[in-house]
């Protein structure tokens, strides 16, 4: 019985990682094929990320990674080691995603086209982040 409880919690531990990777994947499709090329920006740590690229040339996923670092502390202590470790790997996934996209071909140049694909896509990346107990930090972190 205890190897099969096992390998149900590796099951499931791989499965969150995969929901966590392919949700910041989306998210930060959204950020750079839709949201950055249209200077529209998101709400949170990645909309700041985003303030910072456009006035200091900054990579957002280096400034969204950097400002989530005071809260990754109160995720380990309100929250306790899982999330703490899911949200630590949400956000260094997403952070990683939004700079090795930064190049991604722009999908639209029409803003009002952007904001709801952009939207879009980013809030079905969301979903998976969170539905796998997991954050990408920032304002997401806080609303938990």
């Amino acid at each position: 019985m205890g190897v099969f409880m096992n390998t149900t919690n590796i099951k499931t531990k791989l499965k969150h990682f995969i929901m966590i990777i392919f949700g910041t994947m989306l998210m930060s499709l959204s950020i750079n094929m839709f949201l950055l090329p249209n200077l529209l920006s998101t709400g949170g740590f990645s909309g700041i990320g985003t303030l910072f690229f456009y006035v200091f040339k900054i990579p957002v996923g280096t400034t969204v990674l950097i400002l989530n670092i005071p809260l990754f502390i109160i995720a380990f202590i309100k929250y306790g080691k899982k999330f703490f470790i899911n949200t630590i790997i949400g956000t260094f996934f997403l952070s990683l995603f939004i700079n090795l996209f930064q190049n991604i071909m722009v999908a639209t140049t029409s803003r009002f086209l952007a904001c709801i694909y952009g939207g879009i896509l980013s809030g079905i990346g969301a979903t998976f982040v969170l539905n796998a107990s997991s954050s990408t930090g920032g304002s997401d972190l806080l609303a938990q």
